[in-house]
């Protein structure tokens, strides 16, 4: 089974290797390199890591929001479909018995896939193929019934425009979780790094052990940033994820009534 750095235990050891890493590639330069040529071009080993390390900064910390931003976005996502399945339960209580009850019914059964299944699932990037269906039943099912009386009648447009909520939420937070942080944002993102950790190659300070230790400080702040946006750019995958703890709430609702 692959390393899944998004866990907290292998991303801790990821972080802890990358700044070892980097202090690695320090000891080697200050070893096989002429350290009195390092201190000639100070003036422009410094200009040079002000832009480049300017530029990753700003690079960096748009996408850390863009990151949490999405995070954000499933979390909202995931509340308007349980809000969504709420009120087509609320509003089936005012149809016959039969139709209410196999509308509730099914409401229950799509909460309880969503939780048991569609969760673990998505936790490995795939779709809940039982779960759609059941959604799909659930349209047919409110789409189907005749209203009668002038009170169904008002009901039952409602009844389809919440069912369809239901099921446009359900295709976004799925769109959310198939569509993490494209590959050319995190090659980027990992050439920046190591370009910003190696121009700090390029100063020589007399005390070794403090140009090392600031390199480690470097190294791990930026092994930070880069795991805050693997963490919240997936929010359906690893040890950071946005709970299904409503849809619960829902189904106790449901249950009490």
């Amino acid at each position: 089974m692959p390393l899944d750095i998004g866990y907290y235990l292998p991303g801790s050891l990821a972080i802890a290797a990358f700044v070892l890493c980097a202090m690695g590639g320090l000891m080697a330069v200050r070893r096989f390199s002429n350290l009195d040529r390092l201190r000639l071009h100070h003036d422009v080993a410094g200009n040079m890591f002000a832009v480049g390390g300017t530029l990753y900064a700003v690079i960096l910390g748009l996408v850390v929001v863009d990151a949490i931003g999405t995070f954000e976005t499933a979390r909202t996502t995931v509340e308007k479909e349980a809000d969504a399945i709420a009120n087509v339960v609320l509003l089936a209580e005012r149809l016959p018995a039969d139709k209410s009850a196999a509308i509730k019914s099914l409401c229950e059964r799509y909460i309880l896939e969503a939780v048991d299944g569609e969760w673990p699932l998505m936790n490995q990037g795939k779709v809940d193929e039982k779960a759609q269906n059941l959604v799909v039943q659930l349209l047919r099912e409110v789409s189907d019934f005749e209203p009668v009386t002038e009170n169904q009648k008002i009901i039952s447009p409602l009844l389809i425009q919440r069912s369809l909520d239901l099921m446009d939420q359900r295709r976004a937070r799925i769109g959310i979780s198939l569509n993490g942080l494209p590959s050319v944002e995190w090659l980027v993102l990992c050439v920046g790094a190591i370009v910003t950790i190696v121009l700090t190659y390029f100063f020589h300070l007399e005390s070794y052990r403090t140009q090392l230790a600031m390199t480690a400080l470097i190294a791990l702040l930026i092994a930070l940033n880069l795991y805050l946006v693997l963490l919240f750019a997936a929010p359906f995958t690893g040890d950071l994820t946005v709970s299904a703890g409503v849809f619960g709430y829902v189904l106790s609702a449901m249950r009490a009534s």
